[in-house]
């Protein structure tokens, strides 16, 4: 394996002193807590921030939980009031909505949510009583600069269970954050997005040309590309490969599709490889927690333009101190196999110092990282922070470019 200077085996650690805007507070005057972060960048500038609101007090399948949402349109600084995007019955097929899976479509001022609805638990899950997945979208109305849902989701539950995976699985959800969208891939109207599955039989990968309307398998069907993968993200690597990243105990399962024929989407995965046994990989000794992969343009303090890929995940001790981990891919050794990427991440930057746990992140207008994540008290409050990417690396590295708003 080639080392470069971007992969150094020094780690540089810094921490965040920042202010922070508690988007979502559990302890409010609903009495239900907050969870499960999503975040996206829409055309416009608009920053989407959503979360679970949980009456019922637990995850899907246990009763009533809603996703609300909160827009800004000034890079972070302020904040709408909260809306709700999904409102849960609190019986039957829309008992509860759930774990939001966000992408803001890179040429219009469209987005996508995918999430879990229903009454069934994800472990409690069966063919004949799935725990459902759905999806709803959002425009932007140019009178009033306001985002308008359908109200009425879309239900994908047969088309991921049934015609993609064959009922061969019992349970299965979109790991919830953000979903990928291609920089490079373009079959129709849409730019491909990529959606991560965790299921019972471990994770796969699903795509949609036509902006999550209709969806098919990355790979095998029948094969997972992380049998023993959790909560899973996708992300582009910089030659168009598609980069699975898997919550695991001690760092994250790492895997890599290449393909052999972009518009057909022919190709296959690696084997997924654990960053924790990856020299300078991923070790952390938190619990197994859900995370955000995300490959930023970005110019080193020397001037040379180069990609930078950040992972965030609690450093431990168990759900406590989330940080950004983050690598150079300054050449394709540093990206092209699954090992390679798994191997030599020098840098760390601590976001929190409280107890913490699930994260995800957009590239604002702005140039810099709108990260946000859960952090206690109360289990937990829903925290947004803008990050430049100076100060996530010390210094080292900016941000390539940036749309100011």
């Amino acid at each position: 394996m080639k080392k470069t200077l971007a992969t150094l085996s020094f780690v540089l650690i810094a921490f965040s002193a920042m202010g922070q805007t508690t988007l979502f507070h559990t302890g409010d005057g609903t009495g239900a807590p907050y969870r499960i972060p999503a975040i996206a960048t829409a055309k416009n500038g608009d920053v989407i921030a959503l979360s679970d609101h949980r009456p019922c007090g637990n995850d899907i399948g246990y009763g009533l939980v809603n996703i609300l949402m909160r827009v800004s349109g000034d890079n972070g600084a302020t904040w709408s009031a909260a809306d709700t995007v999904l409102l849960g019955s609190g019986k039957g097929p829309d008992t509860g909505y759930g774990d939001a899976c966000l992408v803001a479509d890179r040429e219009r001022n469209e987005l996508l949510l995918v999430c879990v609805s229903g009454d069934t638990p994800y472990w409690k899950s069966k063919i004949d009583h799935p725990q459902r997945i759905v999806c709803t979208h959002a425009n932007l109305d140019a009178k009033t600069g306001k985002w308008v849902w359908n109200k009425q989701p879309v239900d994908l539950t047969k088309q991921v269970y049934e015609d993609l995976l064959g009922n061969r699985i019992n349970g299965l959800f979109m790991g919830s954050g953000r979903i990928c969208q291609s920089k490079m891939v373009k079959v129709g109207k849409y730019y491909r997005i990529y959606g991560a599955l965790c299921t019972h039989g471990g994770n796969f990968v699903i795509y949609s040309d036509d902006f999550g309307y209709n969806w098919k398998i990355l790979g095998s069907a029948t094969e997972s590309c992380a049998p023993k993968g959790d909560e899973p993200k996708c992300e582009e690597l910089p030659d168009g490969s598609v980069l699975l990243s898997s919550r695991k105990a001690k760092g994250r399962y790492f895997n890599v599709f290449h393909y052999t024929d972009v518009a057909s989407a022919q190709g296959s995965w690696e084997k997924a490889v654990e960053t924790d046994l990856m020299p300078g990989g991923i070790t952390n000794f938190g619990s197994p927690t859900d995370g955000e992969i995300l490959i930023v343009d970005a110019v080193s303090k020397s001037g040379r333009k180069t990609k930078l890929a950040l992972q965030s995940v609690p450093a431990g001790p168990g759900r406590t101190n989330v940080t950004i981990y983050w690598k150079e891919l300054r050449v394709a050794d540093d990206y092209n196999t699954a090992e390679n990427f798994a191997s030599y991440w020098p840098g760390r930057y601590q976001v929190s110092d409280k107890g913490s746990a699930y994260s995800t992140m957009t590239l604002q207008h702005d140039g810099n990282i709108g990260f946000f994540y859960e952090e206690e008290p109360q289990w937990y409050q829903m925290v947004y922070k803008n990050l430049s990417l100076s100060e996530i690396t010390g210094g080292e590295y900016t941000i390539a470019y940036g749309k100011k708003k």
